[in-house]
């Protein structure tokens, strides 16, 4: 029997797929894989990576090797330099190999970014190979990538620097407000991953310059489902207009279990209040089942409901808490669930 990888079960087999967005079960941290089309098949980016061995976390280097073959990486993209975003990159480029590396221009304090002098090397090893470094900031215009485009709404220029000067805790904080926060689609169809940026990151600096520029029909959700998208502490009134602007169908929570979460995440408040946007149903948790999310943007502008793997890459490529290496098991035979036959119109289209 073959094997069932990573690439049949993630890879577009429809040609009118323009772009999919797999986000990707990786325990306490985020990694979402973005699939473009590009008139001859698709490239491939990769946004965030974590490697989670106690919470049986994806493998994403093995996964990423299993999928591309001996095709590059088009970009790996960091939202923000802190670990849960950031592990297992140095392992990644010699996996397979990355065209070009944008991220945030952020520098981690050592408390926090312990995983940033990978990213330095790996970001010296691209660009010795020929490729590029882009230091992603906010526009008000779309950037081309294949057939469809990306929309970056934050870090704003003029901040960046003052962060890379504030004390450990308070970079910390500061980089959540100033994470990268990208939109990948085409005309009013997107789906928009957030990183790790707060309610301080929207109601300051992103929703008022760019509110009408923020819709999406599908949210990767801010900080593992913590409720700091919306308010410090529980008894706060909550932010919601930047939820409302992006005013989604869907929302992904990239996190475990809250058992198995070393922060509590999500925050069951924070669920309420997306399931209060979305309906309990259409907040997606990859850790509740382990489980992978995909979502398709067609040519046509339309897109389908979200499909999932049914815990199988999860299954196949989970990082054994055992092992300091992942602990594959080769479970062929299975796919994941298939889209319906006929596309479901966006409600931005």
């Amino acid at each position: 029997m073959n094997e069932t990888t990573a690439r049949q079960i993630l890879w577009p087999d429809d040609p009118e797929i323009l772009v999919r967005v797999a986000f990707l079960y990786v325990g306490q941290g985020a990694s979402a894989v973005v699939f473009v089309a590009n008139g001859k098949g698709y490239d491939v980016l990769l946004v965030d990576i974590n490697l989670d061995n106690g919470a049986g976390g994806i493998d994403v280097p093995l996964l990423m090797s299993d999928l591309l073959g001996e095709q590059s990486l088009h970009a790996f993209v960091n939202t923000h330099p802190h670990d849960d975003h950031l592990c297992g990159v140095e392992k990644l480029s010699d996996a397979v190999t990355i065209g070009n590396v944008w991220h945030s221009g952020h520098v981690p304090s050592k408390k926090y970014g312990a995983c940033y002098e990978e990213l330095k090397r790996v970001i010296e090893k691209v660009k010795k190979n020929g490729g590029s470094e882009v230091v992603l900031e906010a526009s008000r215009t779309s950037v081309a990538v294949g057939d469809a485009y990306y929309h970056v709404v934050s870090p704003a220029e003029h901040v960046t620097d003052d962060v890379n000067e504030d004390d450990a805790d308070a970079r910390y904080r500061r980089i959540h407000e100033m994470c990268v926060v990208i939109k990948l689609g085409k005309d009013d169809t997107w789906i928009m991953i957030a990183g790790d940026a707060d309610h301080v990151a929207f109601d300051k600096h992103i929703t008022e310059y760019h509110k009408k520029r923020l819709g999406a029909f599908a949210l990767g959700g801010s900080h593992h489902g913590s409720r700091t998208f919306f308010r410090e502490d529980e008894e706060d009134e909550p932010y919601l207009e930047g939820l409302e602007a992006i005013d989604p169908s869907y929302v992904v929570i990239s996190a475990p279990k809250q058992t198995e979460s070393k922060h509590g995440h999500p925050d069951d408040d924070a669920i309420e209040l997306y399931a209060d946007q979305v309906g309990e149903d259409n907040v997606l948790h990859t850790g509740e089942q382990r489980e992978c999310f995909l979502f398709d943007i067609y040519r046509d502008g339309t897109y389908s409901d979200p499909s999932d793997d049914e815990g199988r890459l999860a299954e196949k490529y989970g990082l054994s808490s055992d092992d300091e290496k992942s602990d594959v098991q080769a479970k062929g035979g299975y796919s994941p669930r298939t889209r319906p036959t006929t596309p479901q119109p966006g409600r931005f289209a």
